[in-house]
């Protein structure tokens, strides 16, 4: 999928991660920075994978109405999808939570908390790891994946309200006030949280990662089936499983956080300006 790295070499940076084989931190973040190149070639830039997202959830009856300009030449079968989603979510557990340091950010706890609880439930849950099997509307595991996907998915509203609280809270000096108007992560987020960037030029950085994203069909199809799972009937003669859909879901905001980690200010920095703007009349 990727020219520059292979499925072969994340595997390989998942071992060494998960045996700490590096000296430094430097060399840690080099490893994650290999990690998220990946991503963006495997998920973003490349539609492959996606179109045949698109024919599973047709085949368990989400018709997503996602139009790709030409079919992809890249074969691709069921078990080649289970490799690529669960070995890039590997990589990304691996790259966000060995070193305590990683988006240690105090205004991003509680987002850093509900990603890491999904995580810890798809070692509970065969249905959260368990592409094979289709599951009834009256099973459990039906329930646990679209629990799962929505719970996993308010990450992006976490997000886009703490920076538009922060940033009215201390840049406007004003409380915020929503007006039953819902924010939009792609429209808001990145507008809102320039203040806390570590530069103009890391902004910059950050704004590519994310509109990168979400021009993408990766989003596009989150999307739709977010809003499939929402509010659109479903038939019960169907049997359904967003098992790869849950792990897109994960690849996509561990994508976002380890951006984060690396173009905003650290939380000693982030301490300091907010205490700055608070002087500030």
């Amino acid at each position: 999928m990727s020219e520059k790295t292979t499925l072969k070499d994340i595997v390989q940076i998942n071992k060494i991660l998960a045996s700490k084989e590096y000296n430094t931190i430097k060399e840690f973040s080099a490893y994650s920075d290999v990690i998220q190149e990946y991503i963006d070639d495997t998920f973003f830039r490349n539609d492959a994978i996606i179109q045949k997202l698109v024919e599973y959830c047709e085949n368990s009856g989400r018709y997503l109405d996602i139009k790709f300009r030409q079919p992809s030449s890249i074969e691709l079968k069921v078990e080649n999808i289970h490799d690529y989603l669960s070995n890039t979510k590997r990589a990304i557990e691996k790259a966000m939570f060995i070193e305590e340091d990683t988006l240690n950010q105090s205004i991003f706890v509680e987002v850093k908390s509900i990603f890491r609880y999904f995580l810890e439930k798809t070692y509970e849950f065969d249905s959260l790891t368990d592409y094979e099997t289709l599951y009834g509307i009256n099973t459990v595991e039906f329930h646990q994946q679209n629990e799962s996907f929505k719970y996993l998915y308010t990450i992006f509203d976490k997000l886009t309200y703490i920076a538009r609280h922060l940033n009215d809270k201390y840049c406007k000096k004003e409380l915020s006030v929503y007006n039953g108007e819902p924010l939009k992560f792609a429209n808001d987020f990145l507008r809102d949280i320039s203040f806390l960037a570590s530069s103009a030029i890391e902004y910059q950085k950050l704004s590519d990662v994310i509109e990168q994203i979400t021009y993408s069909k990766a989003w596009h199809y989150i999307r739709r089936l977010r809003n499939s799972i929402e509010h659109d009937f479903v038939d019960p003669s169907f049997k359904y499983n967003i098992c790869f859909s849950l792990e897109l879901l994960f690849i996509i905001i561990g994508r976002i956080m380890l951006a984060l980690n690396k173009y905003l200010q650290s939380e000693m920095e982030i301490r300091k300006t907010l205490e700055n703007l608070k002087k500030e009349k």
